[in-house]
């Protein structure tokens, strides 16, 4: 079916009144429920009153210099509706956000809550978005997606008062439980998977009240043998994180690269998921640790990690994180830049550039027989 574009001022938005523009942009957006469609918001502030809902085989189009302003509690975009019993990866999908501006408004309306929540889904893209201030939540919550791609987009300022959402990351990929996305759907462990985030930039929007994120990318909830696969973060600038800038929870094939992390308290942290409420399978056994395999780190620039490390590998209870790669990395050539590698097997750490400690910890095959002369690598 031919995608048809409409104007969300030819549907009430005017850019002058909270109640016009979110019914407005609700009643375009709702036009894809006939067929696929391009939803055009042109140049100019709107204001949002409540969560737009977003559905399949929609095209987001704001002009570059279009902003949405939250002027609520709630969040600002989903694709679903609270009641709506999606499964797996069969929810509204097949869908394109690009331009503009989402404003959480956090420097103003300190209410916690995230920006766009997306889950139960496939294919869903977001580009050249700029996301500014948000309150203790997230820019953008990926929660059981196949197919997700943000690119060329921006995420400027966090704000925790009371400085107890140190976890929040900007993106989070997620899965589907209950603590962990009680937007809507299914809590039926679907993951997400097929990630793709490059060309973006983590920072702070040097409004007041407003500092940069403390993770930029990750994840903190898991669930026995369900792993977040094929995740690529590439070609993207992490400005003084205030904890790792990248968190990942045991994974399979996650591709690290081309990354410039700028004075940020610590790098890139890989986690095994210990024995707890995430070791759990959908009928309520717990199994245990359980760790990822397959992680490639090359080619990034670590110009100042701070309190914590530059890269941490750490697993539990003597099961390993398998295949790990570091190679080719660059680290600023004081101190301030270490490696931790606990519990792993099968570890290839070469051509890191300045790289002047790794600390090991029960690590079973550790290759560095690569390294150049200018690199002094020392075991603690």
């Amino acid at each position: 079916m031919e995608q048809r574009r409409i104007n969300v001022k030819d549907y009430g938005a005017t850019t002058r009144n909270m109640l016009f523009d979110t019914i407005g942009i609700q009643r375009a957006l709702n036009e894809a429920k006939k067929g696929p469609v391009e939803v055009y918001i042109p140049e100019g502030t709107y204001y949002i009153a409540k969560e737009l809902v977003i559905y399949s085989h929609t095209y987001l189009h704001l002009h570059e210099n279009a902003v949405l302003r939250r002027m609520s509690p709630f969040a600002m975009l989903k694709n679903g509706v609270k009641n709506g019993q999606y499964k797996g990866y069969d929810g509204h999908g097949h869908i394109k956000i690009e331009g503009g501006t989402f404003d959480q408004f956090g420097h103003v309306l300190n209410y916690n809550n995230t920006i766009m929540s997306l889950g139960h889904a496939r294919e869903i893209e977001i580009k050249n978005v700029t996301f500014k201030n948000v309150v203790s939540g997230h820019a953008i919550d990926a929660c059981g997606i196949d197919g997700f791609k943000v690119s060329h987009c921006k995420f400027l300022g966090f704000r925790d008062d009371g400085g107890t959402r140190y976890f929040s990351e900007a993106i989070q990929l997620d899965l589907q439980l209950k603590d962990s996305f009680p937007k809507f759907g299914s809590y039926d462990g679907t993951i997400t998977k097929n990630v793709i985030i490059e060309h973006c930039y983590f920072g702070n929007s040097n409004e007041p009240m407003m500092k940069p994120w403390n993770r930029a990318i990750g994840s903190h909830a898991s669930m026995h043998e369900n792993f977040y696969e094929n995740i690529t973060i590439r070609h993207n600038t992490f400005d003084k994180m205030g904890d790792y800038a990248l968190t990942f929870l045991k994974s399979k094939v996650l591709h690290v690269h081309d990354n410039t992390f700028n004075d940020c308290e610590g790098g890139i942290r890989y986690l095994a998921v210990k024995k707890g409420k995430y070791t759990f399978d959908l009928f309520g056994k717990e199994h245990g640790t359980e760790a990822g395999e397959l992680t490639l780190i090359r080619n990034n620039h670590f110009h100042s990690i701070n309190s914590k490390y530059a890269i941490l590998f750490q697993s539990f209870d003597e099961v390993k994180n398998k295949d790990i790669f570091i190679v080719d990395n660059v680290f600023s050539e004081d101190e301030s830049c270490t490696i931790k590698i606990g519990e792993a097997e099968n570890v290839v750490c070469v051509k890191n550039k300045h790289l002047k400690k790794v600390k090991k910890e029960r690590v079973n095959a550790f290759y560095d027989a690569l390294l150049t002369e200018e690199e002094s690598v020392s075991e603690n």
